[in-house]
């Protein structure tokens, strides 16, 4: 599948247990497990707790690397990612993700 504006989670919605996967640069690889229904139209964190399955290739991996395969939400993800870097927006964003495989 390929990324646009039109597939976002913040545009589609997604279904609990969806995997989800990061199409920014700073989150590009990252693949997560939704453990709640995401609405669409809201593009900021993901509401309710996830997995990180995949910390994927990008300036986040190695601080989301403890992150791996715990069920955690969007606070502390982006609490654990502004020790290293203060003013980054958050990696699991709806505004910065797509369903894996497709859109709901």
């Amino acid at each position: 599948m390929h990324f646009t504006e039109r597939n976002r989670v913040s545009d589609t919605g997604a279904a609990k247990n969806s995997i989800l996967v990061g199409v920014a640069p700073h989150n590009e690889g990252l693949r997560l497990k939704i453990l709640q229904d995401q609405p669409k139209g809201d593009g900021g964190p993901i509401k309710g707790w996830l997995q990180i399955l995949d910390v994927g290739d990008n300036k986040h991996s190695e601080s989301l690397r403890r992150l791996l395969g715990r069920t955690t939400d969007a606070g502390e993800v982006i609490t654990l990612i502004r020790t290293a870097h203060p003013s980054c927006v958050n990696v699991v964003n709806a505004n910065i993700l797509t369903v894996e495989g497709g859109t709901r």
